[in-house]
């Protein structure tokens, strides 16, 4: 309605049905049209290849499949630490996701230092849960057997 308004108040009467006078009337029409932007931080370019990153994390998704199946039906060392490494690599990427989307920079009027701790703290989660995984594995019955275990009850 904004936009008949102004063709008609501005003396536009030109035939939209022309690619070349639609070009000439779009920059008119974007001065005095209002622009819709629901950004709250400026768009700033980003680093690293998501595409490969997107690949791997659907590529540990997919392992997982198998990888949840497999122990319970023949229980080895590398079947437990497969297992263990792939569900905390998946978790891993998971919860980094929330702490980059959730505790950006923005939110802390620009500064990096809050999120890189957080970020950090990510990575040690992670590192800590994949060593308690594999101690328990290594020094224990293991994590299917514990499971297994648990079952029985």
């Amino acid at each position: 309605m904004y936009s008949a308004r102004l063709l008609s108040n501005s003396c536009l009467r030109v035939s939209l049905s022309k690619p070349l006078a639609r070009a000439a009337v779009q920059p008119v029409l974007s001065k005095h049209l209002p622009q819709l932007s629901f950004a709250t931080t400026a768009v700033s370019r980003s680093s690293g290849d998501h595409v490969r990153m997107w690949t791997a994390e659907r590529a540990v998704s997919i392992a997982q499949i198998p990888a949840i199946l497999i122990p319970f039906l023949h229980t080895t060392p590398v079947t437990d630490a497969l297992f263990c490494t792939l569900a905390v690599l998946h978790s891993h990427w998971g919860i980094e996701a929330i702490a980059v989307d959730y505790i950006r920079p923005s939110l802390f009027n620009g500064s990096t230092v809050i999120p890189n701790i957080a970020v950090a703290l990510v990575w040690a989660l992670s590192a800590f849960t994949l060593g308690a995984l594999y101690y328990f594995a290594y020094t224990d019955v293991g994590i299917i057997n514990a499971i297994k275990m648990l079952w029985k009850l």
